[in-house]
């Protein structure tokens, strides 16, 4: 009894201290662009939180080696945030979200599409999604434009918009003179060459109603084909054989045991220096991944892998959960399930929901799916400070038996001051176990 006392005793600290922070200032916890190749050459996934008494965001893009492009994907950045802020008009207990992540196609070896998805809820009933498009080719630093790819002539102007139009001219609650209107300069939409085809993009409320959401229309490979200037030479991937975790180990119930647990990842730098530091102390620990971090730097996710560490689910782009439809929460939990499940053979059985927000509907969720709701009762707050000092201070003056301990596998002041904290769990008699190890005890 006194046991389980102290547990939650902790875990309410960790809470107020938390809630304090949140909600003294904004605090911001940016990746800087590492010098790495991962699966996408000449791409860096930059990812940016901030916390506030108000709001919360979360922002994924790619940076590259050029500074002309990075100018441009800033200047978009800061004018994203800009007018979310003007806008932010939260009431009611509600607090505004700003959620940019981007989805990467690669053309061929040099030549990428970015694109990248904005969810503003600023107040009110409903949030808003946009759509833009950054195409870019990375061999020269220069954006790819209609006329690099595609024909310029009328005929394949004129083919174009036939094709959309008939696609979405009788869709359920689309407008035709709003899309007349959207497609009249075909060169200026939200277009995107894949392998498949050519995807077109629009806003939500852009071509019709908000319940149509964002509006695709996608024209199969073989009718573009004509009006392409160069055929497409996408380069392929191959899948490795899934690496089979190491099975739980039966804990002693009265042992000294601790979880530390990793959320954000994998980073290509920061990732291995932490892996380097627990193998060192034979430690175990469990990573959250984000699955857009995996996509773009799948070697790292699966070294933690091989590491023998546990992989857990931590959405593919960092939103808050309790902003979505029940659909979309879904979706963000799967892409992440199906990507650890290729990795490693077996989905994660253990689910955090960023910012630790959660709802009945989140709950119930993940609950179906038969995963835990896994939080955390000691906060490092590595996010805020940036300080490995400090970090080891709020571990060592918080930690207790069975405790689960919050920190961020993206910041090199974590991966740094991880081996004094390492050193001072094990003097004090702590095994280092994986969160699903230590909820075998309860």
């Amino acid at each position: 009894m006194k046991r389980h006392m102290l547990v939650i005793v902790m875990l309410l600290i960790g809470m107020g201290t938390w809630y304090y922070i949140a909600g003294a200032a904004p605090t911001i916890k940016k990746v800087p662009t590492p010098s790495f190749t991962g699966q996408y050459p000449g791409l860096h996934l930059t990812v940016e939180s901030e916390q506030a008494k108000g709001y919360t965001t979360s922002i994924s893009l790619p940076r590259t080696d050029y500074e002309v492009l990075n100018k441009e994907l800033d200047a978009f950045i800061l004018k994203k945030k800009e007018v979310f802020q003007r806008n932010l008009t939260p009431s009611h207990g509600q607090k505004g979200h700003l959620n940019i992540q981007t989805d990467t196609y690669q053309t061929n070896q040099s030549e990428y599409t970015l694109v990248v998805h904005t969810y503003a809820f600023t107040g009110g009933a409903n949030g808003q999604t946009t759509v833009d498009v950054f195409r870019m080719n990375l061999s020269d630093g220069t954006f790819i434009e209609w006329d690099d790819v595609l024909r310029d002539d009328q005929h394949a102007l004129e083919w174009f918009k036939h094709n959309v139009n008939t696609q979405l001219q009788h869709q359920e609650y689309v407008f035709e003179d709003q899309l007349r209107e959207a497609i009249k300069h075909p060169k200026s939409t939200k277009w995107i060459l894949t392998s498949s085809g050519l995807d077109v993009m629009f806003d939500e409320y852009e071509v019709a109603a908000g319940a149509a959401g964002v509006v695709e229309v996608h024209i199969p490979m073989k009718e573009v084909e004509p009006f392409l200037l160069s055929k497409l030479d996408t380069p392929t991937t191959q899948e490795d054989s899934p690496i089979m975790s190491p099975s739980n180990k039966p804990l002693e119930p009265n042992g000294k045991y601790v979880a530390l647990t990793f959320d954000d990842g994998p980073h290509p730098i920061v990732t291995p220096h932490i892996l380097e530091t627990l193998e060192k102390y034979q430690a175990r620990a469990t990573f959250f991944m984000l699955g857009s971090q995996m996509e773009f730097y799948p070697d790292v996710a699966r070294q933690v892998a091989l590491s023998g560490h546990e992989l857990a689910n931590h959405t593919e782009h960092h939103p808050d959960l309790t902003q979505l439809s029940e659909k979309g929460v879904k979706e963000e939990l799967e892409q992440v399930d199906e990507r650890i499940e290729r990795l490693t053979g077996q989905r994660p059985s253990l689910v955090r929901p960023p910012y630790g927000a959660k709802n009945e509907m989140i709950e119930q969720i993940i609950q179906t799916k038969e995963q835990t709701l896994a939080l955390w009762t000691v906060d490092s707050l590595d996010w805020s400070h940036r300080n490995a000092d400090q970090m080891y201070r709020l571990i060592m003056d918080n930690v207790h038996p069975s405790a689960v301990v919050l920190m961020h596998d993206i910041h090199e002041s974590t991966a740094e001051g991880l081996p004094k904290v390492l050193d001072a769990l094990k003097r004090e008699g702590y095994t280092f176990v994986t969160m699903s190890e230590l909820l075998t005890l309860k």
